[in-house]
């Protein structure tokens, strides 16, 4: 794919960074009222087809269904896992036929609410029968980091296995173990949870982590994952997407697309134009991680303009309540002398002019369960004076306070987006119904988490939370499955069983206490063995090398490893570093049922599309080879933690122990439903039957925190973060940069060196699109012309410079020396002073690649240069990084 462009003549430099497209084009041939030109050649390719297929009738597709069934084609519906979407697919059988890319067919589920198939999931065929594909397991015979190994049986795999682990865990006790992944911690926990560690450490860091951060501090625990709270995207009329690019899911990409054709406004803000905002969106570049100060800027306008909804914060969130004003602490009721209900928060009633506590109810854990605002009361905003000798104000006045200090103007000169803009999209987000995205892929620049706080607290000052097109809980499936886990001291085993495990926490909270799953923390513990060490490593189904900021601190803390087990289905880069291999299997031989992702209501699935792995491929589930890794090394626990008191050795064995525990649990939910209402589980049951997805709960809106309380500390939303005030992460922030203000306030980042402007100096930024962008479907075919393995340059820097498209250039990384080599693609697609690079489509350094695979090598990872800097608290790892630019 090739972005193209010509070169500008330099009194063509921009003088605004807002792009608009409205798909006429201008007398001078600029499709857009505002920016640069977009050439035609920009906007095709297979970003541009993800994009149209996005908006494609769906009833063409359900008739193209109908018509392959009625020749012979059988459909089952299954669940892409090439991302974390988990988007609703068809694998179209040809009956009678064996297996291949010509007679399995995926395609999306036209009726599906999560559907779409972008090209990831597309190229499932190719990685099910690839030639890379790894088919035994793998025991490493050079050194760490050479890639050479033999092949060994799995019997022999698993008992060396399981005698290193019981060696080191006899030696150093459960924690000396260390897992991690991005999409099946769940698959991990039937392992650690039984084992006993506490370091089953997810991979989220440079992912979401500074998003669910974000929205753990303005609704609290249990809201705070992606997908649970969600703009109504069907009914949205102005929708705010800053840093969102909406190609995962692409079910979302679908309904955006819909809305977009219903006359909704999508603004996109990103230092380069996602693929999404091709079309009729806007899109406003950004200097990169200076998010905050754009979104701080938006609610000051309102605010100044009296756009915001002030009597929504007065009355459903904590914007009237009292806190400390030099330490931000929540003043409660007890210290204020007025209850001894010492949870209770305190407000200034304007009609008596008196404190008056804020009650809300509690289960024995401590989580709130309900508001019990007394009746009657007006909360006071704007209140500041003194009780029991301390001064207290409002949260709402420490807010705007802060906002204030972000005019358009100071605002513009930090993020490069004109005043004008800023105050343009203010006024017609908050008098158009706008809702802002609460992002997903959010760890870029290490200052992230006060950004995506904003882009969830935004929604509460327009006032449309959990209304109709606006700012949503969304409503889950009610589904459980088997499974496995261990917290609190407490471990769950699939049928129920438990047994006493440890308290201690993971090594990622001992550093940053509110990780989302932060494994950089397990590099220290392994190198320097603080604060104690770790010695062996399980990596399952993650491409460690394209998701770890900083390759050569992984690399040496990989080397440094006494066992590393990595579970794949191709030769990534972190095999290499390997002790062991075990070849596992992927979503297309799975079967499983699921709620669905990223849907407003509440739905389930079926996960089966009908395939074994290829033959001469033995590959077996992640969940067997833990189960008997386990049993291998400790029986007793195996058998009275997880069931599984003997030797399995046949996939048919295998499927009748696990996939009937699925089963079991699958007519256990169904029967629940006949009981609660006659016939609702055979309804459920049919629908999965013939369409492979069933609604199970209609999306009810005004719940939140209407009837029912959000996890935060009292039960509202929140726009000054009790949990970091409370738990003086604010006060260390303020003391030595180590901690996480209760407000969001904004920092340049420190993750790496600003680049010096109209220089060889660049941000290099990173981002994904739904062509490529994979780690999994990286090494298939397609992906040798779809995915893009150059970096971006806008045409004004690259006149500066002397470049040109297809130019071979070396990137040096400001901060860590690092270099890599690649081709240049010049297109206004990207902001001046910035380079992007597609995540997870180029720069694989696999050793022993065959050469008509030679090309994954082309390109770079931006990894390489990255710090590895992590956002304190949070720890979420910054995946932007600087560098320096010279041709060669």
């Amino acid at each position: 794919m090739s972005f193209t462009s010509r070169r500008f003549a330099p009194h063509e430099e921009r003088t605004t960074m807002t792009t608009q497209n409205t798909g006429k084009s201008g007398p001078s041939g600029q499709n857009g009222q505002h920016g640069l030109p977009v050439q035609r050649r920009t906007l095709i390719g297979a970003a541009g087809a993800a994009a149209f297929a996005a908006s494609m009738p769906w009833t063409a597709l359900e008739a193209e269904v109908a018509r392959m069934k009625e020749e012979g084609w059988e459909a089952h519906p299954c669940a892409c896992n090439m991302c974390g979407g988990y988007c609703g697919l068809l694998a179209m059988h040809k009956k009678g036929e064996k297996p291949s890319q010509q007679t399995v067919k995926i395609m999306p589920n036209p009726t599906h609410p999560q559907r779409g198939c972008c090209a990831r999931g597309a190229s499932a065929m190719w990685m099910w029968n690839h030639p890379l594909r790894l088919k035994k397991p793998l025991k490493r015979v050079g050194e760490k980091g050479e890639g050479k190994f033999e092949e060994i049986s799995w019997d022999q795999a698993l008992d060396e296995i399981a005698a290193k682990v019981k060696a080191i865990v006899e030696t150093d006790g459960e924690r000396a173990v260390a897992m991690t992944s991005h999409n099946f911690s769940g698959f991990q926990k039937w392992f650690g949870g039984a084992l006993g560690t506490p370091n089953v450490i997810g991979h989220s860091s440079t992912c979401n982590s500074a998003s669910i951060m974000g929205r753990r501090m303005v609704f609290g625990k249990g809201f705070d994952g992606a997908g649970k709270v969600e703009p109504d995207y069907a009914r949205c009329r102005y929708l705010l997407a800053v840093g969102r690019t909406f190609n995962c899911a692409m079910g979302v990409s679908a309904v955006v697309a819909r809305a977009r054709e219903d006359g909704a406004r999508v603004v996109f803000v990103d230092p380069r134009q996602p693929e999404g905002a091709l079309g009729n969106c806007e899109w406003v570049p950004i200097r990169p991680g200076t998010d905050t100060p754009f979104l701080l800027s938006l609610i000051n306008v309102a605010m100044e303009e009296n756009l915001a909804d002030l009597a929504f914060l007065a009355k459903w969130t904590n914007a009237p309540y009292l806190v400390e004003k030099a330490s931000m602490k929540p003043l409660t009721a007890a210290a204020a002398g007025i209850s001894a209900e010492a949870s209770a928060y305190v407000v200034m009633d304007k009609a008596t002019a008196k404190l008056v506590p804020m009650v809300v109810t509690k289960d024995e854990k401590g989580s709130v369960t309900g508001l019990k605002d007394p009746e009657g009361v007006d909360p006071e905003l704007e209140y500041q004076g003194t009780v029991g000798g301390v001064e207290v104000t409002t949260a709402f006045n420490l807010f705007r306070e802060l906002a204030a200090q972000w005019s358009p103007e100071k605002a513009s000169a930090e993020t490069g987006i004109p005043a004008d803009t800023i105050v343009r999209i203010a006024r017609e987000f908050f008098t158009q119904g706008g809702v802002c995205d609460d992002g997903w892929y959010s760890s870029r620049n290490g200052n992230d988490c006060e950004a995506y706080q904003l882009m969830s607290m935004i929604n509460l000052f327009t006032g449309s939370l959990d209304r109709e097109g606006g700012f949503v809980v969304t409503q889950g499936g009610g589904l459980k499955m088997p499974s496995a886990s261990a917290s609190g001291g407490k471990g769950k085993g699939p049928k129920g069983q438990t047994w006493e495990t440890t308290k201690e926490k993971s090594l990622d909270k001992l550093v940053f206490p509110e990780s989302s799953g932060t494994f950089a923390s397990v590099f220290e513990s392994v190198v320097e063995k603080k604060p104690y060490q770790v010695k062996a490593i399980f990596v399952t189904g993650s491409t460690m090398f394209h998701r770890e900021a900083n390759s050569d601190r992984m690399a040496k803390a990989l080397k440094a490893t006494e066992l590393l087990v990595v579970q794949e289905i191709l030769p990534h880069e972190v095999i290499d570093y390997a002790d062991y291999v075990l070849p596992s299997t992927f979503f297309l031989e799975w079967h499983e049922y699921a709620g669905v992702k990223w849907a407003l209501d509440g739905n389930v699935q079926i996960n089966d599309a009908g395939l074994n792995p290829p033959e001469g491929c033995e590959a077996r589930h992640e969940i067997w080879q833990f189960c008997e890794i386990l049993r291998r090394a400790f029986p007793e626990r195996a058998a009275e933690r997880l069931g599984y008191d003997k030797k399995i050795d046949t996939v048919e064995e295998w499927k009748a122990w696990f996939d009937g525990m699925t089963d079991a649990a699958w007519k256990k939910f169904i029967d629940g439903k006949n009981q609660a209402k006659p016939g609702e589980g055979d309804r459920i049951a049919a629908e999965i039957a013939e369409k492979g997805w069933a609604r199970t709960a209609v999306k009810k809106f005004g719940q939140y925190p209407y009837v029912k309380p959000f996890g935060t500390p009292t039960g509202k939303p929140e726009i000054l973060s009790f949990l970091c005030a409370e738990k003086d992460y604010h006060a260390k922030h303020a003391e030595s940069g180590h901690g996480l203000c209760a407000l969001p306030v904004y920092e340049a980042p420190k993750a790496y060196a600003q680049p010096k402007p109209r220089s060889d100096e660049f941000y290099l930024v990173s981002g994904k699109d739904s062509a490529s962008s994979s780690g999994v479907t990286l090494f298939t075919w397609p992906q040798k012309f779809l995915g893009d393995r150059t970096v971006w340059m806008n045409p004004v820097d690259a006149e500066r410079l002397g470049i040109e498209t297809g130019d071979m250039v070396e990137l040096e990384g400001l901060d860590t020396g690092v270099k890599g080599r690649t081709k240049v693609t010049v297109t206004n697609r990207v902001m001046p002073g910035a380079l992007f690079s597609h995540g997870f489509s180029g720069g694989v350094r696999t050793k022993n690649l065959p050469d008509n695979y030679a090309w994954v090598r082309e390109g770079i990872n931006s990894h390489w240069f990255a710090t590895g800097y992590a956002q304190p608290v949070a720890g979420n790892l910054a995946n932007n990084s600087s560098v320096r630019v010279k041709r060669v």
